[in-house]
Formats: C-alpha cells, sequence, structure tokens
C-alpha cells in the first residue's frame, strides 16, 4: 500500500483524495460467535498486508513495512459495531 497525496486539504469522504496516508483496518472474530476485536496499523512508510491462511482452519495477519513510524491499536472484545466505533 502506498499513501498517495491529493490536492484537497481533507478528504470529503467519497475517496481519491487522500492526504497522505493508508489506514489499515482488520475487524477479527476471536474464538467467540458473538465476540469481534479490531487492529489498526498505521506506518508513514510502503507497508504490504499478508493473510495467510493455515491448515488447522485459522489465518494469520501479518503487515510488512519498510521502515517508518509505526502505530498500533487494538480494539477488544464487542459486536462488529461496537468495534468500528472504537475505530
Amino acid at each position: 500500500m502506498w499513501a498517495s497525496g491529493g490536492e484537497a486539504v481533507t478528504d470529503n469522504g467519497s475517496g481519491g483524495q487522500q492526504t497522505y496516508g493508508v489506514h489499515p483496518f482488520a475487524l477479527v472474530q476471536t474464538g467467540k460467535q458473538d465476540e469481534f476485536m479490531g487492529l489498526y496499523f498505521r506506518n508513514s512508510n510502503a507497508m504490504s498486508p499478508v493473510l495467510t491462511f493455515n491448515d488447522n482452519s485459522t489465518s494469520t495477519l501479518s503487515f510488512i513495512a519498510t521502515g517508518g513510524q509505526l502505530e498500533i491499536y487494538f480494539m477488544f472484545k464487542g459486536s462488529p459495531k461496537d468495534i468500528i466505533k472504537q475505530y
């Protein structure tokens, strides 16, 4: 993922007017049916998310970054609506 800057001071919500930022967010279901968590991984450099599906019916989410300042935020235990509200 590469951040792209536009002429707009802020993004108006219609897309395509980013101001130098990529904000990857993952909503993950935990072992319980109605319980979720969120992961927000922010970085100022190029990054690539890697989703690996394992043989035991689980998956692994990894982020590869070329450097920069890493910011990782976790939102724990809630409904999808609760987690997105925290994000």
